[in-house]
């Protein structure tokens, strides 16, 4: 029993001496901070800019930095009501304007203080609120292949030629910022009565609302649609990444509506200053550079996109102003939306 208990002790021992020792050969082992960033999928995920942000941060922060994703900006709200303070959440990344008013209204948010950023004139109106910073922005309009239709759609009320009925591809407003976007478009252009009777008369035209932006041009580009409701530089990513150059941005009679992407810092934060040293990197030329080029999305910052293919990309009439739609006003305009689905208008 007696040379037992000094075999424990001494396996004990071993193993006490070989912790010590990895941890004296790592001295910053389970010291160094990690930075959480709250963001979407597509941003996040191995095709978007997210991993290339992340090394170019690790190289100089001492930090590790961890993604939590959300498959769209409404999921990571809910993710970060939820579980956000208990997770550390110390930055939030893909709020678009219509997400804005409810997470002001859900959350408390840490105010930034950017200086003079030297933005496009699109751009300036949307750094007026000081708890959220853009760091891309689109215009959307509808996609088409050249010389798949007859005719071309110019206006809204093209949109009801016979040769697109169920040829549409659109984005559900209630899960996805795009089909929101299609939404505010009508009302800004129409009036709310017309464009919701207008969104009647549409109905038949539209193959599908799908509940994210890929999975509606997914739709469109396996050729189940003729028309996807998506970004001006849709085609430009077809140019690049397939050397397909039969996609066309459609140029409407009426302004088109501008999607920006915001990110902010919730009062909560646990690493707060590195959480602003990653805006920093976000809104330098370099980390302009890889968002404009991974997301395929215009910068904020001027001169990135100068000598790039996106400096081809056209300026198109975009609808005047910024608005940050009140919680109230957004819920509101999607139940009628939901009714006049269901086959009610009212």
């Amino acid at each position: 029993m007696k040379n037992f208990i000094v075999f424990i002790a001494v396996v004990f021992l071993g193993l006490f001496l070989a912790l010590l020792n990895r941890t004296d050969t790592n001295p910053s082992a389970g010291t160094m901070p990690t930075l959480r960033v709250f963001g979407y999928s597509s941003f996040t995920g191995k095709f978007g800019p997210g991993p290339l942000l992340k090394s170019e941060f690790e190289k100089t922060c001492n930090c590790k930095l961890e993604f939590i994703e959300g498959s769209d900006s409404g999921i990571l709200l809910q993710r970060l009501k939820i579980e956000g303070e208990s997770l550390g959440a110390d930055l939030v990344i893909g709020l678009d304007q219509f997400d804005i008013s409810k997470a002001t209204a859900e959350q408390q948010w840490r105010k930034m203080n950017l200086g003079d950023l030297n933005v496009y004139d699109v751009v300036k109106p949307a750094l007026a609120n000081k708890f959220f910073v853009p760091y891309d922005w689109g215009a959307l309009t509808f996609v088409m292949r050249t010389g798949e239709l007859k005719k071309t759609p110019v206006k809204i009320d093209d949109l009801l030629d016979p040769e697109l009925t169920k040829k549409i591809s659109l984005e559900d407003p209630r899960t996805s910022s795009p089909g929101m976007q299609f939404l505010y478009w009508l009302v800004k252009s129409k009036g709310e009565e017309e464009a919701f009777q207008f969104l009647q008369k549409l109905m038949p035209q539209v193959h599908s609302f799908s509940p994210t932006w890929s999975a509606a041009y997914g739709l469109f580009t396996n050729k189940q649609t003729k028309l996807a409701y998506s970004y001006v530089t849709s085609p430009l990513y077809h140019e690049i990444e397939e050397k397909k150059k039969d996609y066309q941005a459609i140029v409407f009679t009426e302004p088109l509506p501008v999607q920006f992407e915001f990110m902010g810092i919730p009062e909560f934060c646990r690493h707060c200053e590195l959480a602003e040293k990653f805006v920093n990197l976000m809104l330098s030329p370099a980390g302009q550079k890889i968002i404009m080029e991974k997301n395929y999305m215009m910068p904020v910052m001027k001169g990135v996109r100068d000598g790039t293919p996106f400096a081809t990309i056209p300026e198109y009439k975009s609808v005047p102003g910024f608005e940050i739609m009140p919680t109230a006003e957004v819920d509101r305009l999607l139940k009628r939306w939901t009714e006049v689905r269901r086959g009610n208008l009212n």
